[in-house]
């Protein structure tokens, strides 16, 4: 009975320090649970909100987790949220909304988060994916702070805005280089021959259209009445700085032998009515106009 008494007295307080070592499994997310996070801020490890190819970066999620391995976040489309698992893979590599991120921070009313580009199981650490980090506060921490402060958080700043001006500079600088616009060339007929439409890409069930494909492949429609003839091309084209639209490409891949002639009636329809009937507004990042490319679908009708 001593000895039983003796291994009682042993035991627990080799139990109390086993517990305060003990971690759970997983990433802390229960400790914040109900806690309404919204993103503030995303930016690239440079520092910047836009990559090369004009791609700007800007904050949209909104979340709260109610368990270290469940989250529930928001849909701006469906105006509702939607739960989600949380899967913890290893040190602090976590994937949710079929996404991976690395948990850089955690505290009552912050958060910080890495995107992780991630293919085979394995994370692409040179990949510009992995280069992304995405800042949220708690809607409480957001509600007694200056919100004008916090706004400007995730919209561009002068780094990004002496980043643009180099970026144009160089495009414009070369007939054959472009620059994605965040506000896209702007065309308008004036003449009835001639009617545009800018194309519209709206998600389906199987494809999922982001905000920044209408202005990182902008499309329009074109159909030309009283044409010399009937024709329907799909081509590339440049919109420099000053509104001047020239023939890039065809979209189409075009065989050997018709290659020269086709793009020479592109070319012409380009040169002959499109910059003759069309008001042309070139595209413009942080208000600098500069040179991009545009995809148009011409259909020539004889009526």
């Amino acid at each position: 009975m001593i000895r039983y008494r003796l291994l009682l007295i042993l035991l627990v307080p080799l139990a109390v320090i086993s517990c305060k070592k003990f971690r759970r499994p997983g990433l802390p997310f229960g400790d914040v649970k109900g806690t309404h996070f919204t993103e503030v801020q995303r930016i690239y490890t440079n520092g910047l909100k836009f990559d090369k190819q004009g791609y700007q970066l800007e904050p949209s999620w909104k979340l709260y987790f109610i368990a270290d391995d469940s989250v529930n976040v928001f849909s701006p489309k469906m105006k509702r949220y939607y739960g989600f698992h949380v899967y913890f893979d290893h040190d602090s590599v976590f994937n949710m909304v079929d996404a991976w991120f690395k948990l850089k921070k955690l505290a009552a009313d912050s958060m910080v988060l890495q995107a992780l580009r991630v293919e085979k199981k394995i994370i692409k650490d040179d990949d510009e994916g992995s280069k992304v980090f995405l800042t949220f506060y708690s809607d409480r921490y957001i509600k007694s702070h200056d919100a004008t402060k916090i706004q400007a958080m995730g919209l561009p700043g002068k780094k990004d805005t002496a980043f643009v001006k180099e970026r144009t500079a160089q495009v414009n600088s070369k007939p054959d280089s472009t620059f994605a616009a965040r506000e896209p060339v702007g065309l308008k007929s004036r003449s009835s021959m001639i009617k545009v439409e800018k194309v519209k890409n709206e998600s389906t069930p199987i494809n999922e259209v982001g905000a920044a494909d209408d202005y990182l492949a902008p499309e329009y429609n074109i159909t030309i009445h009283k044409a010399y003839e009937g024709f329907s091309y799909i081509m590339y084209v440049y919109v420099d700085a000053s509104g001047k639209m020239t023939f890039r490409n065809s979209a189409v891949p075009l065989m050997p032998e018709f290659k020269t002639s086709y793009e020479q009636v592109m070319r012409g329809i380009v040169n002959g009515y499109l910059t003759r009937y069309l008001d042309i507004i070139p595209g413009k990042t942080l208000g600098i106009p500069h040179t991009t490319s545009i995809l148009l679908n011409v259909k020539g009708k004889v009526e």
